[in-house]
Order: structure tokens, then sequence, then C-alpha cells
């Protein structure tokens, strides 16, 4: 067989240079050449291969045809058991298309490259490499830029969720997560959440008209405005809370300390209207009225009240039966010098539930009688603190009425009862479970000291103030009913 071959000019150098690689080499093993001559022969060898680097878009295109020898022609038909077909020779070069076989012309294998088929006149097909611009340098840079001037404007804050910017403003305080949702709308709603506005402590502040409303709706349950300056009126007309009930629109309120709070009692009644779910309440030295404790009286599961000092419901017994009636869950009431008539205490002391542990009736001074406090042993057997202090008609008779009726009493508070022979105070040690006795301006230094020989269980004089129903005691001044309130 035999091959017919046409080469480019760039296998042309290949071939010369391997000739003359060739030629150098036998005459070199031939003759022995000094090491001038392989010099040479080095530098020839490295001169051809840079003119094929130089020149890389010459690459060899070798179009190889192939034939018979026509002396073995018949030969192969026969053992093929074929004869030839004659046709004329264009026919058989349409029927026989060359196909081009590419030839590297580098030393290292050449990189793959897309090839496109273009035409430079009717009937000629070739194929080149796509050329693909680079930009330059400055291009690329720029390039760089604008995508980065891009992206400048995107705030990192807006690729988090919900869930995770929530979890981030619950580390703040009140005052931060006020300013955080004037930011954007997005922000204002996720701070509307009412998780982050469970508990509020606003003591000692002064709060400017409808300030208190927007706060609480937001759903608040721990709510402490002790010595708190509330400004008229609490709920603004554009919320239109006003001309809503309870049912249609109750807040959230739990526990709701407005203690010696400067507030008005037209805006205390807005509050407690709708509050429905109050579980604890105090309003001591606040100013009320008989309509404020028939809106308690709506708080079914109210089980701590403290109207300590408050004025206004001295003459409203109507009132205070109907709020004693209703609130059957109380377990904890302090009433204590609230200047009741005795037509009001009466409604008070007949009435109360039967669920009642610690009770405050201090500060009746002529109007608290044994009979009273009869009365409150047969209502409230279950009682554990009493306290009676500066009820001057209290006589020894009382404690008998104590002794027998309240066998679970641990905390007793006879302050300033005058009536009370001293000599009666031993008895009081056969209570099994009374641990506490305040007997303050009843005995002097040295009765005191002969009463805690004779009751050595009982712990005498320990306490100077009531702590019933009392949102704050001791030190713990940042929580109410121990329940902690972040200030604001």
């Amino acid at each position: 067989m035999k091959a017919e071959m046409t080469s480019c000019p760039t296998h042309q150098i290949w071939a010369k240079m391997a000739a003359n690689t060739n030629g150098k080499r036998l005459s070199c093993n031939d003759s022995d050449l000094d090491s001038n001559e392989k010099r040479r022969t080095r530098a020839q060898t490295r001169k051809i291969r840079s003119e094929i680097f130089e020149n890389p878009s010459k690459t060899t295109m070798t179009f190889m045809t192939w034939d018979v020898d026509p002396i073995v022609t018949q030969h192969i038909y026969d053992d093929l058991g074929v004869r030839e077909i004659l046709v004329e020779d264009d026919i058989v070069e349409k029927l026989r298309p060359t196909p081009p076989i590419m030839v590297n012309n580098g030393l290292f294998p050449p990189k793959p490259r897309k090839v496109e088929t273009f035409h430079s006149h009717p009937g000629e097909s070739r194929l080149r490499p796509l050329q693909q611009t680079t930009p330059c340098r400055w291009m690329s840079q720029k390039h760089h830029r604008q995508k980065n001037d891009a992206t400048a404007g995107q705030v990192p804050w807006e690729r988090l969720s919900d869930e995770l910017l929530l979890s981030v403003f619950s580390w703040l305080n009140k005052r931060d997560l006020s300013r955080c949702m004037m930011v954007c709308s997005r922000w204002h709603n996720v701070g509307l959440d009412e998780s982050l506005w469970g508990r509020i402590d606003l003591s000692g502040k002064a709060l400017r008209p409808a300030a208190l409303g927007y706060l609480v709706a937001r759903g608040v349950a721990v709510l402490r405005l002790a010595r708190t300056d509330v400004c008229s009126p609490v709920f603004h007309d554009e919320m239109g809370l006003n001309c809503m009930s309870v049912q249609e629109c109750p807040l959230k309120l739990q526990y709701l300390d407005l203690s010696m709070c400067n507030i008005e009692v037209s805006s205390v009644n807005e509050i407690l209207r709708l509050c429905c779910r109050l579980v604890k309440l105090s309003l001591e030295s606040c100013s009320v009225s008989g309509e404020t404790l028939r809106y308690i009286g709506q708080c079914t599961d109210l089980d701590t009240l403290n109207l300590a000092m408050c004025t206004g419901v001295e003459e409203d017994h109507e009132a205070m039966a109907y709020m004693m009636q209703q609130c059957h869950k109380l377990t904890s009431l302090n009433i204590a010098w609230t200047n009741l008539n005795y037509p009001t205490l009466a409604a008070a002391v007949s009435n109360l539930p039967r669920s009642l542990e610690h009770l405050n009736l201090s500060g009746f001074r002529s109007l608290l009688t044994d009979e009273a406090v009869f009365m409150v042993v047969q209502r409230c057997p279950g009682l554990i603190e009493l306290d009676v202090s500066d009820s001057s008609l209290l006589t020894p008779t009382t404690l008998e009425t104590l002794i027998n009726g309240l066998l679970s009493l641990r905390h007793l508070a006879l302050s300033r009862c005058y009536h009370i022979n001293t000599a009666y105070l031993v008895n009081l040690g056969a209570m099994q479970k009374l641990s506490t006795l305040e007997v303050f301006g009843i005995l002097c230094e040295i009765g005191i000291a002969n009463l805690r020989e004779l009751m050595p269980r009982v712990k005498v004089n320990t306490r100077l103030f009531s702590t019933v129903a009392r949102p704050t005691t001791g030190c713990r001044w940042t929580s109410i009913w121990g329940l902690k309130c972040p200030n604001m």
C-alpha cells in the first residue's frame, strides 16, 4: 500500500530538524565530534524549536489519502470474493471524502480548542479554533469594581430571617428596641412581637398621654408602674379601644403594679375595664371608686389584691360586696388603712372567699371588733397569715378565737392592740404552727425577752411592715411578686 501526503511549512520544519538531528547524531557516533560541534547541534535544535513556538497559529494540517497498490489489487479482491467496479475518477472522489487529520507541531500535547467551520468561497470548508477575547487587566478590575459597587448597597441585616432578627432584638432593652423599630417597616413589624414586650418596668417615669395605651396594646403581661406619673388619657381615640368592651379587645395584662402611682381615677378605670386576665393587682395609695371595684370583679382569676391605703371606697359597700363575691379565687388580700366605714367593712368581712390564706385588716382602730374577727375565722379557716394591728377594740377573746379556729396560722400581727392583756399572749404558744408574732407597742424590752423564753419556737417582732399582697418586698426593687422586670 502507498500513501500520498502533503504537508504545510511547519511539517517541513519538523522534517528538516529531524534530518539535521539524525545526521548529526550519526556523524557524532561515527567520528566522535568534539564538544563544540555538540553545542552547535544543540543551538540549531533550539533555533528550530523557537521558530515553531513563535508561529503557534501555523498548526500542521496534514491531509492523507489512502489507495491500494494496483499490482496486488486483484489478489485482494479474489481473497474478499468481490470484483472491482469500474467508475469514473470524479465519482470515486465524491464517494470517498478525505477526512482532515490534526498533527501537533509542539513538544507537548495541544489543549482542546473549540472549532468552527468557515467558508472562504463556495465548495471549500476549513476548521479553525475559536478566538476567545480575554479582557485586559484594567477591564477585569473595572468589572470587579462594578460588581462590588452593585453589592455595596445590600445590608447584611436584610439577609437575616425574622426569627434570627427576633432573637437579636430579645437581647436589647426596651429603649433600644423602640429605636430599632424606627429603622424600617420590617424591623417595626418584628419589634411588635409579643415575646419582646412581656415584662416592662416603668417605675419612676413620666408617661405622656396615650403612651401607656400604645405600650400595653403590644401584649404586655407584667407591668410595673410604681411611683409613675401617667397622664390622661391612657388610650388614644385613634386606637378605638375606648368604645370596645372587654370581650372584644381584652388586654393581656396579668401582673399590674400601680403602687403609689400618680394617676387619675378615670385612667385607672380605663385600664381595668379591658383587663379581665389579671392575676395579681396592686393599687396601693391610689384613688379608686366603686366603679373600679366592679371592674376588679371582672377578673375572676385574681388571686392577689392590694388595696392598702386606697381612698374613694369608704361608703360603697355594694361594690365591695360584689368584688368579694366575684373574686372567689383570692388567696392574698390587703385592705389595710382604707378608712372604710362599718357597713363597707362588714360587707368585705362577710363576703371573704374561703380560699383566702393571707389577710391584712390593720388600721381599723375603732371598727374592727371581736365579732368581725370571729366572722373572719368562720369564713377563712385556712388562713396562714393574719394582720389585725392597730385595732384598739380587740380583746383577749380574739386570742381564744384564733387559737381554736385557725389551726394553720403561722404569722400573726397584734401590734398596738392595747386592749389585749399581755398575760394572755403566752396562750398563743398552744398554736403548733405559729412561727412569728408581731407585738410592737404592747410589750417593753423585758416583756419581749420573757415572751421569747416562754415561747422558744416563735420569733417575736421580726417584721416591721406587712408583706401581704405587696408586689415588692425587701431588696427586690426590680421584681414584682417574684418576677423580674427589666427596667426601661
